[in-house]
């Protein structure tokens, strides 16, 4: 049966309206200086992005947004409005004052760096 609205048989429009809350992937890499976590955040801004740490627990809160353009109806769609939540216990011996995160492309790096007091440090041995 044709129709006048793009329309897939296996999605219903109501099925995407609805927020789902979901934890976003992650990897981090131990680097020389601490580690870099990145998390993949599709469709977020730096405004609707929070980055906390707070008694060692590195925070990620942050929102898509799918705003339709003024005049159009919704025929379709299968892009949900998501919620991202992810939560990390760090090492004592990251330097939380001296966390940085940046936001290119739906990815969220997040720049964990080691005290330098708790980085390991080579001993000199004298010779008698």
């Amino acid at each position: 049966m044709k129709t006048d609205v793009v329309k897939r048989e296996d999605v219903h429009v109501e099925q995407r309206e609805r927020r789902v809350e979901i934890v976003p992937n992650t990897a981090v890499r131990q680097e020389k200086d601490g580690f870099l976590l990145v998390a993949e955040v599709p469709g977020v801004d730096d405004k609707s992005l929070h980055v906390t740490v707070e008694n060692n627990i590195l925070s990620i809160d942050a929102a898509n947004t799918v705003a339709e353009p003024e005049g159009y109806t919704l025929a379709l769609r299968e892009i949900s409005p998501v919620t991202y939540k992810a939560r990390f216990e760090l090492p004592d011996r990251v330097d939380t004052s001296g966390v940085k995160a940046s936001l290119k492309n739906g990815l969220l790096r997040v720049r964990l760096p080691i005290s330098e007091a708790k980085k390991p440090k080579r001993i000199a041995v004298a010779a008698e």
